[in-house]
């Protein structure tokens, strides 16, 4: 299997990232201090995913992990009953990230002094 799983998470959380918090609304408001530390954070998560750094793959895994867990129990009640076995299995392949954090545990690295 390739290890090049985190860089490509990071080029898509660098890529997709700013279409979440970034509005013309967010650009005008004095209010948007909020959103711009969102943003700055999910592009440092994304960097550390394309280096490939550990604490990126955490904080990027686990708790993409837990909603998928979460989304799935709740697609349980939420979805009617022939459509909530499509619903949960789509809603725990957020889960991915955390297998391929621990199969790929070893290949990543803390990072250096500033990074």
């Amino acid at each position: 299997m390739s290890r090049y799983f985190f860089p490509v998470f990071g080029a898509l959380t660098l890529l997709l990232g700013p279409g979440k918090f970034v509005s013309f609304e967010m650009l005008m408001r004095a209010r948007g201090l909020r959103e711009w530390v969102l943003l700055a954070a999910v592009e440092l998560l994304g960097f550390g995913l394309a280096f490939q750094r550990k604490w990126a793959a955490l904080y990027f895994s686990i708790p993409l992990s837990y909603l998928g867990v979460h989304r799935a129990l709740l697609a349980i009640h939420d979805v009617p009953f022939p459509l909530n076995l499509l619903a949960m299995p789509y809603e725990l392949l957020l889960t991915l990230p955390l297998f391929l954090t621990i199969r790929d545990w070893r290949q990543l690295s803390w990072g250096g002094r500033f990074f």
